[in-house]
């Protein structure tokens, strides 16, 4: 290749908006392009003779060097989308391509990969699945993604013959604080609940907005008879302490209904409404019960 050419090439390599990253065997970098300051904050300087983990997020290094190798002696190169570290500890997200340098003898001597920032669009298509299966109200899981979840724990318990269990909890005296006070404190009421049953349970439960002031809780592992009544006293009680909107005390409590696979259904929709009954039955009994 001519002098022109090579300086062509460099000018290319400079300006290019992508980060260029080149690396020996190693792992360190040799070379480091605008871009690549642009995306990073490292100066050529301050990157090159680094390890090229050092734009990784920790727990993702080891995983990620493995599988490019890997990808790169089989299929001569590597695609992917991966977190990355910048120089002021910011966590981003790229699109990458890795691809093998070789020498004259067709040895492979380092890598070459072109990164292009990609959090924007990461960070709208979180977005777009918090509005898709949260409750923008409460900020829990919406009845869409509690149904995935319940089909999802149906198949496993399927396969592993195993067994969960249904809360349905429906807040006693809401639709009359809602009708005097207005949606907006009533909006806080909800919201006041929610926080509330989600610190009385486990993280591995699933407590969803199943629709106006009903909730269903999801609870994933085996619990027996005794744990989900004793569970189920909790949450009455602490929903029945006296709630405190806009300095205004607010007395509600809840009924609940009980539901468990594969006693009292094998499909979500046999299992809720099973739920339903058992809530329509206790709420016969008065305030602050449950079935």
């Amino acid at each position: 290749m001519d002098e022109k050419k090579k300086e062509q090439r460099a000018i290319a390599f400079d300006y290019l908006f992508d980060s260029v990253v080149i690396t020996d065997l190693q792992g360190i970098i040799t070379d480091w392009n605008n871009g690549s300051e642009d995306l990073y904050g490292y100066s050529q300087a301050e990157a090159i003779g680094q390890p090229v983990c050092m734009l990784h997020v920790p727990q993702d290094s080891a995983h990620i060097t493995a599988e490019v190798i890997a990808a790169v002696e089989e299929f001569g190169k590597w695609t992917g989308e991966v977190k990355m570290l910048r120089k002021d500890g910011s966590i981003g997200w790229i699109e990458s391509m890795c691809v093998p340098l070789l020498d004259d003898n067709d040895q492979i001597i380092g890598a070459l990969g072109i990164n292009r920032d990609i959090t924007e669009r990461i960070r709208k298509s979180e977005q777009l699945l918090q509005l898709a299966h949260y409750d923008q109200l409460t900020q829990i899981p919406n009845r869409y993604l509690l149904l995935e979840r319940i089909s999802h724990l149906i198949n496993q318990c399927e396969r592993n013959q195993g067994t969960f269990t249904l809360l349905y909890i429906d807040l006693d005296k809401f639709k009359t604080i809602n009708d005097a006070k207005g949606h907006a404190f009533g909006d806080k009421v909800l919201q006041e609940a929610a926080r509330r049953m989600t610190q009385s349970i486990r993280k591995s439960d699933t407590l969803a907005r199943y629709g106006g002031d009903e909730f269903v809780l999801l609870l994933e592992n085996h619990l027996t008879r005794e744990e989900v009544t004793t569970l189920s006293k909790i949450l009455i009680n602490t929903l029945s302490r006296t709630f405190k909107v806009d300095n205004n005390p607010v007395d509600i409590s809840c009924c609940i209904g009980i539901a468990t696979y594969p006693d009292n259904g094998t499909t979500t929709e046999t299992l809720l409404s099973f739920a339903d009954n058992a809530l329509y039955k206790a709420k016969s009994k008065g305030n602050g019960t449950y079935q």
